[in-house]
């Protein structure tokens, strides 16, 4: 039977939770330890993961926000398990989610596995599938807007020593804009192979408390944001300077050709022209010409 090491961040998560840990820890086939890192709960989130201290291992911390949460606690997650996969609080698994990942990811000799989501509301009532065609999971895909969800991600011990290698860690800067799931699947695209499976195997709950989820694009709130805070200017180039620098040797030298382009081109005029006549890269954001050309001009990609 296949070990796996489940991550979960919390945080004032009461509502849902005892239901979500559940799910968890009934999935067939597998052995199961559910690893949480508290973060900062005000609620009776703690409490109530406590009440399974012999299945869970529970760390509390202080508020760092939800990438550097998730990322914190895979650093300290043994890795002797055979696979691992990111959990949110909120959330019903079925009870095959983990072993169809498995089974997948065994046959296919991918690094990572992801799949489609059926949505519900707050009550658990089905509302659809989120997405009804297979996404695009390519590296260029991610880098602009990733869809495939942290939450239905699942990975192998080989992708997990390199991601917890203290020398290939992200900056806590570039997680504050390109969170812990993002990074992940980065890293899986550009050393190996990611499977993407359009079947559901998660309820994937919408509601008003939602840390991360499914929301609707504010173009005005996204540059207002990016002018004000630093931390999320550049957030593209950003990623792929980090891959770059954290996977040198382990990244295939097209894609590295490639990345280098979109992480230094606020610095190299040959560069920022090649960004700005790359229409397949512009497809993929979805913005207009006009506002792409902007961001390249204005070192906001």
């Amino acid at each position: 039977m296949k070990t796996v090491a489940v991550l979960m961040s919390t945080y004032n998560g009461e509502k849902y939770i005892k239901e979500q840990i559940e799910s968890i820890l009934q999935q067939q086939n597998v052995d199961v330890t559910l690893f949480i890192r508290d973060d900062g709960s005000s609620d009776g989130t703690a409490k109530i993961i406590k009440q399974y201290k012999h299945k869970i291992v529970l760390k509390e911390d202080k508020n760092v926000g939800v990438g550097n949460s998730f990322m914190q606690l895979l650093y300290c997650v043994p890795d002797t398990f055979d696979f691992y996969a990111f959990a949110d609080q909120d959330d019903i698994w079925l009870d095959n989610k983990l072993d169809r990942a498995i089974e997948i990811l065994n046959k296919n000799r991918a690094e990572l596995y992801c799949s489609n989501q059926t949505l519900v509301d707050r009550t658990g009532r089905v509302v659809g599938q989120r997405y009804e065609n297979t996404i695009d999971t390519s590296f260029r895909q991610i880098m602009c807007q990733n869809k495939a969800a942290g939450c239905t991600m699942v990975w192998s011990n080989k992708l997990q020593k390199m991601l917890s290698d203290p020398a290939r860690r992200p900056s806590m800067q570039l997680l504050r804009s390109r969170i812990h799931d993002v990074w992940v699947i980065m890293v899986a695209a550009c050393i190996g192979t990611v499977y993407y499976d359009n079947n559901s195997y998660i309820y994937y709950r919408q509601h008003e408390n939602n840390v991360v989820g499914v929301r609707k694009t504010n173009i005005v709130k996204q540059w207002r944001e990016k002018l004000q805070n630093p931390d999320l200017r550049n957030g593209r180039s950003s990623l792929c300077k980090e891959i770059i620098e954290k996977y040198d040797n382990a990244v295939h030298q097209d894609i590295k050709d490639e990345l280098c382009v979109y992480a230094y081109y606020d610095t190299s005029l040959k560069n920022k022209i090649a960004l700005l006549r790359d229409n397949r890269i512009r497809k993929i954001t979805g913005e207009s010409k006009l506002m792409y050309t902007a961001k390249v001009l204005g070192n906001l990609f």
